[in-house]
């Protein structure tokens, strides 16, 4: 998603490149969701509904849901008042598998003549490109973590498709697709060993971050109504 075309970032072609740091995110205009990462559930629930989905290889991912659309959201470029997910953050960078520096050579963000230095004049890397990697590495781990704790999810058998349907007068959106956790069976299936392991890890933390997202749900009804999208204030919803 967003990296039209992704290239490895050289010391010595992309001496003069230059960071100009912008809080436009124009480019994930056209994202209904985006992938997320445990350590971020807790901020991101404030604004966006946490469910999981499966990926191609039939593995549980987690997302936020930034509206009900089939295309697009209502937050605009700037996501004011808004969490934005790493995921949106990290561009126009991201690390590729084994961990080289990329990125979108398509993205306004770097050039030449204004912004923050990639390389120092004896052509290594800048505060601000160390700053860039870290970030990077962080997130990158975070999504492993993550990995680790949707396996367990689905090894436990409790996240469930999420028997919701939105209905609003033009029409209903049917919520099947997503999973969420069953807290109920959650607290069946735990044991003391599984409890003591799941709150060192987060896992304990994350899940009823990820419960409480849901009641998000209205805050895409209230960014939808304050951008006069034609989508409005659901009829009712199961």
């Amino acid at each position: 998603m967003f990296y039209a075309n992704p290239i490895p970032l050289d010391k010595k072609k992309h001496a003069n490149f230059k960071l100009k740091r912008q809080d436009n995110y124009g480019f994930a205009q056209d994202s209904n969701s985006v992938p997320v990462a445990g350590f971020e559930f807790f901020e991101a629930s404030r604004s966006f509904p946490i469910f999981f989905v499966k990926n191609q290889k039939e593995n549980f991912i987690p997302i936020a849901i930034l509206s009900l659309k089939q295309k697009g959201h209502d937050l605009g470029d700037t996501w004011e008042d808004a969490y934005v997910p790493a995921y949106v953050r990290r561009y126009p960078f991201i690390l590729s598998s084994d961990g080289m520096v990329l990125f979108d050579s398509e993205a306004p963000h770097l050039q030449e003549s204004e912004g923050d230095a990639l390389f120092d004049a004896e052509g290594e890397a800048s505060e601000t490109t160390k700053e860039i990697v870290k970030f990077l590495e962080t997130v990158d781990h975070g999504y492993r973590l993550t990995e680790e704790y949707c396996k367990a999810l689905g090894e436990k058998g409790v996240l469930e498709p999420f028997q919701g349907q939105v209905k609003f007068p033009q029409g209903s959106v049917n919520l099947g697709d997503l999973y969420a956790i069953n807290e109920k069976k959650l607290h069946e299936v735990l044991n003391e060993t599984d409890v003591n392991e799941w709150f060192k890890k987060g896992w304990l933390a994350w899940s009823h971050a990820h419960l409480h997202s849901l009641g998000s749900m209205q805050e895409i009804f209230r960014r939808a109504r304050k951008s006069g999208a034609a989508v409005a204030e659901p009829a009712a919803a199961e």
